[in-house]
């Protein structure tokens, strides 16, 4: 068995071992080539230290990991568990997370991954926060009202970093970013979609927003809202997801979904009184390291 750092020619064979991971924990796939290069392509990534593939003898991947901050993405492939490319994984990751300085490590495990959880809990893993993946159908017709609400403009990203700073700062699951980072992340992930997005304005500002990114099988993904404080309790998130959804299905997309932590009783009111529900679960697994 080898563990190598991974090169460019290894995308595919990295998506491939993301995507079957999705399929047994979560019973579909929920990550794709773009998704990869989105995450390589971030600020302060550096493939060459950040990303690894592990081979077997024949020189067949096996195995990947790679890290988007503390958080690390780990793939075995599922019918070749058991054979070491896990603990393999694992042990790369502390490694390359003491030399980036990293203080906590993080994963997370689909609701069927048992293996993964029992591997992660043998090596110090503990389940910190669970996230729940919600959805619901869009209908052609619907509608929103949008008095007060605009589409994004290219030209809002430090406005919009503002208020999601500010408005997460209490979350201990937000990580707070520079601008340049959270642009890249949010402005420039694959089907970013600026007119599906909206933007709320009080007294000529942006008070709360709703970003929005158009998925394959006609999906509507909302990667983050976000109210100020002052603004929050008045209805606002609610008529932000409504304003998406009315835009998106006017687009001819027929599902929405976002993902909501599940101790945030509060946002997962706000997603059931606007129609969706809980499609799967993913667990946040954290390990610290010691200085």
């Amino acid at each position: 068995m080898l563990v190598r750092p991974a090169t460019p020619e290894d995308a595919q064979a990295a998506t491939d071992l993301l995507m079957a991971v999705d399929l047994a924990e979560l019973g579909e796939v929920d990550y794709n080539l773009e998704a990869l290069h989105d995450e390589w392509n971030e600020i302060g990534f550096d493939l060459a230290r950040d990303a690894v593939i592990v081979e077997d003898d024949a020189g067949t991947a096996i195995g990947y990991a790679h890290f988007r901050g503390n958080d690390v993405q780990v793939a075995v492939d599922p019918r070749r568990e058991g054979e070491g490319a896990g603990t393999a994984l694992l042990a790369w990751t502390e490694r390359r997370g003491r030399e980036r300085g990293d203080k906590l490590l993080r994963q997370a495990v689909g609701d069927r991954g048992g293996s993964a959880r029992a591997l992660l809990t043998a090596n110090g893993y503990t389940p910190a926060r669970s996230f729940w993946r919600m959805e619901r159908d869009l209908q052609p017709g619907e509608t929103a009202d949008e008095d007060g609400l605009r589409a994004l403009q290219a030209t809002d990203a430090p406005a919009l970093h503002s208020i999601s700073e500010e408005a997460f700062a209490g979350d201990g699951a937000y990580t707070s970013q520079s601008l340049e980072t959270w642009t890249q992340r949010e402005f420039r992930a694959h089907g970013f979609d600026q007119a599906l997005g909206r933007v709320a304005v009080r007294d000529g500002r942006p008070v709360g927003f709703a970003l929005a990114r158009r998925w394959e099988q006609d999906t509507v993904y909302v990667p983050l809202l976000a109210v100020l404080p002052e603004a929050a309790g008045k209805g606002l998130g609610g008529r932000l997801l409504q304003a998406v959804f009315a835009a998106s299905a006017a687009a001819g997309l027929r599902r929405a979904q976002l993902n909501v932590a599940a101790d945030n009783p509060n946002a997962v009111r706000l997603y059931e009184r606007v129609g969706m529900s809980q499609r799967w679960r993913v667990d946040d697994y954290q390990k610290p390291l010691p200085d």
